[in-house]
């Protein structure tokens, strides 16, 4: 067997091999949808992670996969190598990018990053902190408020993670974490959740905090199903009530009395017949029909008649008493 047939059969690799590269794997490929800028690195780190680690490529940034002795797997090793850097500089800004273009391995580029952009410190627990105490549920409703929490969790948990134990100890100190966390997070909330807050704190033992969001998130539902109905039944009883408005008005206008012979009463309740109301005040228009001036005509006349409150009879006798007097 020649030694061109030995390289063909040693580069024949299995998909599963870091060494594979498919053929839709080329350098310009873009892993994550937003570009590192140099600020929010552990979720670009994470994001990187799961793209590469999609893609069996973790091992070159992580240190395992390191330079083969075999020389027949070298020039596929930096293949491989090269295609990481790439896709790594593509989730880079300019300055960034420029900064660590000459890094020859996918995991000095990686250490360096962590280096220059990952290490945790107090300024930024401090920040993270301070937005825990600050955030809560405001005008926003439940998924919102849970959304903007829970991405503050998970950016503390990048920067202290727990390390695994064998004794136990992990499980308690994360299970406290937990309980802190669904406080905080019930702490947060409007104080029209007051009740179903305390029927959750009430709970024992303590539901995890997906099992509190469920239970907020149901009540929640019922809430804006019971403010549409009520919303529904306002309306119907609105629009009822318009439509009774409308036909006693149109039964008004129906109505014509045979005395005055005007619209909107009848006879029995006409006030030229029953007499007219105490507070009852005559409007003067430029036009008039013949019964309104006929009416008006026979107010002025009784005024007339009847200065002072007195009838025409008692102002004759009234007279007839000065002239006797005079004689």
């Amino acid at each position: 067997m020649s030694k061109s047939s030995n390289t063909s059969s040693a580069l024949t690799l299995d998909s599963s091999n870091p060494l594979y590269l498919h053929p839709s794997d080329h350098p310009g490929m873009i892993l994550v949808a937003k570009s590192f800028d140099g600020t929010g690195f552990g979720a670009w780190k994470r994001a990187m992670t799961i793209a590469l680690l999609a893609k069996n490529k973790l091992s070159f940034v992580n240190g395992i996969s390191i330079t083969p002795t075999n020389p027949s797997f070298l020039a596929q090793w930096q293949r491989c190598n090269d295609t990481v850097i790439s896709w790594i500089l593509n989730t880079l800004s300019g300055d960034i990018s420029a900064s660590v273009l000459y890094t020859e391995t996918a995991h000095n580029l990686w250490v360096e990053l962590n280096d220059r952009y990952g290490q945790v410190n107090g300024a930024k627990l401090y920040q993270l902190q301070k937005s825990i105490c600050a955030i809560s549920q405001g005008s926003g409703d439940i998924a919102t408020y849970f959304t903007k929490i829970k991405a503050i969790w998970d950016e503390l948990n990048a920067l202290n993670s727990i390390p695994p134990c064998s004794c136990g100890v992990s499980h308690l100190l994360a299970k406290r974490e937990e309980v802190q966390r669904l406080v905080q997070f019930l702490m947060g909330l409007n104080s029209s959740y007051d009740s179903i807050r305390g029927n959750i704190l009430m709970m024992k033992p303590l539901p995890s905090i997906s099992e509190a969001y469920a239970i907020l998130i149901q009540d929640e539902n019922q809430r804006e199903i019971h403010s549409t109905n009520i919303f529904s039944t306002e309306s119907s009883s609105m629009n009822a009530n318009s439509r009774n408005s409308y036909s006693r008005f149109e039964n008004m206008k129906s109505e014509v009395c045979t005395h005055c012979k005007k619209s909107g009463h009848t006879s029995n309740k006409c006030y030229r017949l029953v007499g007219f109301p105490k507070d009852f005040k005559f409007i003067k228009t430029k036009r008039f029909s013949a019964n309104n001036a006929s009416s008006e005509a026979d107010v002025t006349e009784q005024k007339e008649q009847a200065p002072l409150g007195l009838t025409s009879e008692q102002i004759g006798d009234l007279l007839q008493l000065l002239q006797k007097s005079y004689s």
